[in-house]
């Protein structure tokens, strides 16, 4: 792969008998190359190109071989967004701070808007020559678009808490149908791994839209920072005259000096935030929402690994 930015080539191109300067021309006019061991396509991300790709065309089909170039320029631009979030991350410690996050948020908007642009101009220009890379480019897009409303979705609420402008229509939720709404709107296919430990009778005096969508936001966070077939905990239970929600994962845990911090706005924890996407609003959303009801919620270790995101709320009289 030549990346025309930085004018680089990722990998060998010797055995193939070709030079850079080829590379380079390839991704400068955007012509495809055939050589008798080598094609050279270009990447292109929407309408820029952004470098060029060699292969053998004896290994790689056209149609494989277009699959591959556009999930590079895919992953390209999400290791740029990654490469923006570390500065941005750098930059917290001075007066920079605030026009960094601005500058992170709207890359988190931008790679999945750009991601699908790609593959839709991909569908529409050069249509694919088999159903599987049409499904493939329709995946992407499908999953882009998700993330990109849930970026949008967490953006807005986020400023709804902040100005205070939140309307709780408060009514009497029964506990578990709450924590299996909250796992459901996850969209986790591996539903085995969710298990609930909810006391029956339990009965919660709260909106029950925005106590969902406080849960939701905890138990994605324990999804995405827990290895995929480790076990995610919902519980619940009366204590002390108020209601405890505890949602407990496997995941590689907070530092200690770090357990509250994570309930700030846009912060990530160290440990993980160049290995899984976010924007650092999730549990920020989650503690605007249970302390508008009069509640509050805090982060623990668990002793033998894993974090356990605890919800304390006022218990409803029976």
């Amino acid at each position: 792969f030549f990346d025309a930015a930085s004018e680089q080539i990722f990998g060998v191109i010797d055995e193939f008998g070709i030079s850079p300067a080829e590379m380079a021309e390839v991704a400068r006019s955007g012509t495809e190359l055939e050589a008798e061991k080598v094609v050279i396509v270009p990447v292109n991300m929407g309408t820029h190109i952004i470098g060029s790709l060699a292969t053998d065309p004896a290994k790689l089909s056209r149609a494989v071989r277009e699959s591959v170039a556009s999930l590079l320029a895919i992953n390209y631009e999400r290791a740029a967004a990654l490469d923006r979030a570390t500065a941005a991350e750098a930059a917290r410690r001075n007066e920079e701070f605030k026009s960094s996050l601005l500058d992170a948020l709207a890359h988190d908007l931008k790679t999945p808007l750009t991601a699908i642009r790609t593959c839709v101009t991909r569908l529409v220009t050069i249509p694919p020559r088999t159903e599987e890379v049409r499904q493939e480019l329709l995946s992407i897009i499908d999953h882009e678009s998700v993330r990109l409303e849930a970026t949008i979705t967490e953006a807005v609420e986020l400023a709804r808490i902040e100005s205070r402008s939140l309307r709780l229509e408060k009514e009497r939720i029964e506990v578990h149908e709450l924590a299996e709404a909250a796992v459901a709107a996850v969209r986790d296919e591996a539903t085995e791994r969710y298990r609930f430990r909810v006391d029956a009778g339990l009965i919660l005096e709260a909106d029950r839209e925005l106590m969902r969508r406080a849960l939701t936001q905890v138990i994605e966070n324990a999804r995405k920072y827990s290895p995929p077939a480790s076990i995610i905990e919902v519980e619940s239970f009366a204590e002390g005259g108020q209601l405890v929600l505890r949602v407990l994962d496997r995941g590689p845990g907070i530092a200690a000096e770090e357990l509250d911090r994570v309930f700030d706005k846009f912060y990530r924890g160290k440990r993980t935030k160049d290995k899984v996407e976010g924007t650092g609003m999730g549990l920020s959303i989650a503690r605007g929402i249970v302390e508008a009801h009069g509640g509050s919620i805090h982060a623990e270790r668990r002793p033998d690994g894993g974090t356990a995101i605890v919800i304390q709320m006022p218990k409803a009289l029976a």
